[in-house]
């Protein structure tokens, strides 16, 4: 018989569950040139360091922020009106923009969106928070998930809906512990990012998990099990202790069904028309380019 130990455990997290849009309008002072940042009303309590943000306006100057060299691909079907990349977020809600989402996460200067002035009256754009790919969590110590099915009633239902209807909805709640950290490393989601979640305004705690007990790369086998779901932080605890290693726990309430899968665990992105490619057929710069196309 096969044990399977806690310590092959994976946490898997998708930082948006839908598109979030906001409105806002940028000035001319919120550019700074020198340190290649930018800002907007409520930045700081919207946009978490690591979000992969779609900028938009119907301003006839375009997105006169960026330089043309930001648009690398020379297809002239390209609407310098539009334009996508992961940020990194200060402690003021200036944003600096980045290709690539551990470049986001570190602050990496070498790789960061060059900005440049503009003049005139302000730019009125749409800031879209954007679905991407799943990260593996970083510093995971456990987590826990309890399940309930629903109890529906189906006193006024029909014989012939009344199985089909009796059993319920599966959902749950659970947990995760980790140790505090905000750095990085590729294909990983900080820590960080759990308390922080807590902390939006406009756009809430939504994310989607994937909670795996066990792995084809841990165990040698050809299958994955893990629960997939979305939810909700409601409750986010930090422990601070001078003989002890930082740690965080984090309660979370689904908000739809819980799925328990076996086989092969999917990586995708999600297009506009909410359609979903895998990676291995897309890359995050494919999706950069067709957000800007």
């Amino acid at each position: 018989m096969t044990l399977f130990a806690g310590h092959n455990g994976v946490v898997k997290l998708r930082r948006s569950t839908q598109k979030i849009v906001l409105s806002k309008s940028i000035v001319s002072d919120d550019i700074n040139t020198t340190l290649n940042r930018f800002g907007f009303d409520g930045s700081e309590e919207d946009l978490l360091t690591g979000d992969f943000i779609t900028i938009t306006t119907e301003d006839p100057r375009g997105l006169a922020f960026l330089p043309p060299s930001f648009w690398s691909w020379t297809d002239t079907t390209v609407s310098l009106n539009r334009a996508a990349f992961y940020v990194n977020v200060n402690t003021l809600g200036g944003l600096r923009g980045f290709s690539q989402f551990n470049d986001a996460i570190n602050n990496n200067r070498d790789n960061e969106i060059a900005l440049v002035s503009f003049e005139g009256e302000p730019l009125t754009v749409e800031i879209s928070i954007e679905d991407t790919n799943f990260n593996t969590l970083g510093k995971v110590t456990g987590y826990t998930l309890n399940t309930e099915r629903e109890a529906v009633d189906i006193t006024s239902l029909s014989d012939k809906f009344r199985q089909q209807y009796s059993a319920g909805l599966i959902s749950g709640n659970g947990s995760i512990d980790v140790l505090f950290g905000y750095d990085a490393i590729a294909g990983e989601e900080t820590p960080l990012l759990l308390l922080q979640l807590i902390q939006r305004v406009e756009t809430g705690s939504a994310f989607e998990a994937s909670l795996f007990l066990a792995t084809e790369m841990s165990y040698g086998s050809n299958l994955d099990v893990w629960y997939q779901f979305e939810a909700v932080v409601t409750r986010a605890g930090v422990e601070v202790r001078s003989d002890n290693i930082i740690s965080c726990a984090v309660d979370f309430l689904t908000t739809g069904e819980v799925k328990l899968q076996v086989g092969q665990a999917p990586s995708y992105v999600l297009q506009e028309n909410l359609g979903k490619i895998n990676l291995s057929e897309y890359t995050v710069n494919a999706l950069l380019k067709e957000v800007n196309d």
